[in-house]
């Protein structure tokens, strides 16, 4: 979402994206029961469509009669439809996978050849690193987002039960058993975990943090994008939105300081007006 005027992650504001020639967008990725990829963010319809149940329910003939509640004229996509869009222009394709189960070897196959038109210029990221993991070898940027392992408040709905159910002696959820030893300096023990999380997915270009994570990281004593940084990674930090110029002002200028190189956000315009 670029203006505002257009609902997220429906066609028309990925072609307002794609004609402003944007360095990065990010969609969602559900698969449905037929391995037809939506580009949808809930697990469920009830909130965002006119449609009713879980989203994996769905074949695309189904699926293609869904509207987007806010606009009902505005039909939800698949993700062939943003790829074509895609194609004629320099942006990034950030893909965030949302299947947990492990991919099918025919929804792989699949979904990597709807990719294929935008070779380097999809980054496939996800919490499910070991999907992440089967689509390596490419030709496409993987990412991981490490919640799954550690984070700075456990309970989130969308992967509860998988997410950490205890905190570590150092303030995060983890239920790594390091994060538990006794008299471990915090700043050995973090560097620990990146050790760790690195090797669930060795090629990824990027992990994706939400801010909390690396706020909190940074009471810690160590700035996480300084330290993936050192081993060739990028930070990208999830989600902002717009509190106005100085509250998002700080916020931006801190991240940055922490060695954020890309900020995730729906108020993109906001936000980048206060960066200039």
């Amino acid at each position: 979402m670029l203006s505002g005027k257009h609902v997220p992650n429906s066609l028309e504001a990925v072609v307002e994206c794609a004609q402003a020639n944007v360095p990065r967008l990010e969609i969602d990725i559900q698969f449905l029961r037929d391995d037809s990829m939506l580009v949808f963010h809930d697990s469920s319809l009830e909130a965002e469509t006119t449609g009713q149940g879980p989203v994996t329910a769905l074949d695309i003939t189904t699926a293609r009669q869904l509207r987007f509640r806010r606009d009902e004229s505005v039909r939800v996509p698949f993700l062939e439809d943003v790829v074509d869009v895609l194609r004629g222009c320099d942006s990034v394709l950030q893909v965030d996978l949302k299947l947990v189960e492990p991919f099918t070897p025919a929804r792989l196959e699949r979904f990597l050849e709807a990719l294929r038109p935008l070779g380097e210029r999809a980054l496939i990221g996800s919490q499910s690193h070991w999907n992440v993991r089967a689509t390596t070898g490419h030709g496409y940027h993987v990412g991981i987002d490490p919640t799954l392992q550690w984070n700075a408040a456990s309970g989130n709905a969308e992967i509860d039960p998988a997410t950490p159910s205890r905190r570590g002696i150092h303030g995060l959820w983890d239920d790594a058993a390091i994060a538990l030893i006794p008299g471990r300096p915090a700043q050995a023990y973090l560097r620990e975990r990146v050790t760790d999380i690195i090797g669930l997915l060795p090629g990824a270009s990027e992990w994706m943090v939400d801010i909390g994570t690396i706020k909190q990281i940074a009471t810690l004593g160590l700035a996480l994008g300084d330290v993936l940084a050192e081993l060739g990674i990028e930070l990208a930090a999830w989600t902002m939105r717009d509190q106005g110029r100085d509250a998002s002002g700080a916020l931006l200028s801190e991240l940055f300081d922490l060695g954020v190189t890309t900020v995730i956000t729906d108020d993109a315009l906001a936000l980048a007006s206060y960066v200039a």
